[in-house]
């Protein structure tokens, strides 16, 4: 009992300072009313303490912080989790984390706010990043685009590392989301250049 009473203690201690770690990424992906909070309620004595915690959130100001499967939209959800995933990739040491499509359910200001968020990470970790979104691909130091053939019958995937001009082409792509106009080429070469 002693040594849950111990990891209880420590679990509230470390609580407040993941909420405000949390919090801070919050702001920066543009969700700026959430508040996130960690919840303890006790249990049972156990070799994993004695308190349940779950994680709580209120994404609009006003609303009182519920569970979080219960609360979040995909594009909210997207962004919690990247906030999650950048601090315990940091306290974990992790040197590689793969994002598969953390940016579903985004578009404009927050898919921004989102590839700006993944390329501050990637100054200290190597990042994979799977997206459909030209603002995160726009940001990568190396693109790699992967596609289905089928021949004979049977699917293949096809792995091709981009140069700068197909980068560009396939920024403008998922840009276009079909056929690329000159005015999309050029708005997908200011993307990648000012990042570049």
């Amino acid at each position: 009992h002693l040594h849950a009473c111990k990891l209880s203690a420590f679990r509230k201690k470390e609580s407040h300072r993941l909420d405000e770690e949390i919090q801070s990424h919050l702001n920066d992906l543009m969700l700026p009313n959430a508040r996130f909070v960690t919840s303890f309620t006790d249990s049972e004595p156990s070799l994993y303490g004695d308190d349940h915690v779950e994680f709580l959130i209120s994404m609009n100001q006003g609303e009182d912080p519920k569970p979080l499967a219960k609360t979040a939209s995909g594009g909210e959800l997207s962004r919690l989790m990247l906030g999650l995933k950048i601090i315990f990739t940091h306290l974990q040491g992790i040197s590689t984390v793969i994002f598969d499509e953390i940016d579903t359910g985004l578009s404009g200001v927050s898919a921004q706010a989102v590839a700006n968020k993944i390329a501050e990470i990637s100054l200290s970790t190597q990042v994979i990043s799977i997206t459909h979104m030209p603002q995160v691909a726009a940001r990568s130091d190396h693109q790699i685009l992967l596609s289905k053939k089928v021949k004979e019958g049977r699917t293949y995937a096809e792995i091709k590392e981009l140069g700068l001009d197909e980068k560009i082409r396939q920024v403008a792509y998922l840009i276009s989301g079909g056929d690329i106009t000159q005015k999309q080429l050029d708005y997908a070469t200011e993307m990648v250049m000012s990042h570049s």
